[in-house]
């Protein structure tokens, strides 16, 4: 299970003012001599020797990087993820394994049908729109396979959301049921599939004339994803048995 897939990696820096950052306070620029912030110059290409999410208001987050020379023998200095191609999209940056005495309401509980089926690790994702998201370890590596395949296609995926919580679902789901703005059709907490594991809702906004919805309708089938909500688009299940019959008879849904 890759927890840390950016590791090994070599990232190229896109942004032409790709500052460097205090280590103790990232928030802030590092200046050099002449009073002008130290630069990541435009093309370089580095690898990462540690990934850092910084709470940003409501569920987003900053992602730091400690930017590492493009043979990984020197530290260059901390910057922002943001400089760099791709920004860290869909890059696994650490694991969450069930804390001691974990309740069956706690971060890492799953359910199915209603039914408390146990713990399960889980490892943080950068998703969409600068939030942090979290996978089921057992899911981890097929997604990335997807993810990597997709990639070298030109073609970006990321997660709007993964795994989710007892309390993560039940916020959305009374947020649906109170008709308050924002919230799209959710199930009672315990009969959601993002709580076992097996679910990712993907960033294909437009639908079927998406990008990453069409590779996806035409790819995704061989990692083992499959569309199961007739309704939603972006929703997709690691269902490997599933997907394979699917792709046998030229679909890549289980309504088809």
């Amino acid at each position: 299970m890759n927890s840390e897939s950016f590791r090994g990696k070599k990232f190229a820096v896109v942004d032409p003012d790709a500052r460097l950052r205090k280590p103790d306070a990232l928030g802030e620029y590092v200046v050099g001599d002449d009073g002008r912030p130290v630069l990541i110059p435009k093309g370089a290409k580095i690898r990462i020797g540690e990934v850092k999410a910084i709470p940003a208001g409501s569920e987003a987050v900053n992602v730091y990087v400690l930017a590492l020379s493009e043979d990984g023998a020197a530290e260059l200095g901390w910057t922002a993820a943001v400089n760099l191609r791709g920004k860290l999209l869909s890059e696994t940056i650490g694991a969450l394994p069930p804390p001691p005495g974990a309740s069956r309401f706690g971060p890492n509980a799953a359910w199915s049908d209603g039914t408390y089926i146990g713990q399960v690790a889980l490892v943080m994702l950068v998703g969409t729109d600068k939030e942090i998201r979290f996978i089921s370890e057992a899911t981890c590596d097929k997604f990335l396979a997807m993810a990597e395949a997709a990639d070298g296609d030109g073609v970006s995926i990321g997660v709007n959301s993964g795994f989710r919580s007892w309390p993560e679902q039940k916020f959305l789901y009374e947020g649906r049921k109170k008709g308050l703005p924002g919230f799209a059709p959710a199930n009672p907490p315990g009969y959601s599939k993002h709580q076992n594991g097996i679910a990712f809702d993907i960033d294909v906004n437009g639908g079927g004339s998406n990008p990453v919805y069409v590779w996806l309708a035409a790819n995704a089938t061989r990692f083992g994803f499959l569309r199961t909500v007739r309704s939603e688009p972006w929703h997709w299940e690691y269902l490997p048995e599933k997907a394979a019959a699917a792709r046998a008879r030229g679909v890549f849904s289980t309504f088809d």
